[in-house]
């Protein structure tokens, strides 16, 4: 059987040990993000392909951390003949959330993702 006395030293040295660990260890930080998702289907009859533009900014002024800055959009076209367009305009801006001599900054990450999809469905032209 254990002491009591020996549980509450056992609870006292455990709570030292976390104490000074959270000081001890190294802070981890993460850059700035920025994630653009952007889907343009077009599913015609039309004699041309679609025109389908995708237009991304990313405005990051310098090293940043802690921030991030996420836009999804999807346009989708289904049927008819006529002539398909389809534009996408997208503006990210970042800065950092801290001073410099907070923490270590590294440069922003971009992940822009972009699916363009044209398909030709010539059953469209049989539709009136």
């Amino acid at each position: 059987m254990i002491k009591p006395q020996f549980i509450g030293l056992g609870l006292l040295c455990a709570g030292s040990l976390a104490f000074s660990a959270s000081f001890l260890a190294p802070r981890a930080s993460a850059t700035c993000v920025v994630a653009d998702v952007s889907i343009q289907a077009a599913i015609h009859g039309g004699d041309r392909p679609a025109q389908q533009v995708n237009d991304v900014a990313i405005d990051a002024d310098g090293p940043c951390v802690g921030n991030t800055s996420v836009s999804t959009s999807r346009q989708i076209q289904v049927g008819g003949t006529g002539e398909v367009q389809q534009v996408r305009q997208s503006r990210h801006q970042i800065r950092g959330s801290e001073p410099p001599s907070q923490r270590p900054q590294g440069p922003t990450v971009a992940v822009p993702v972009e699916v363009q999809v044209d398909v030709y469905n010539p059953a469209d032209r049989l539709r009136r």
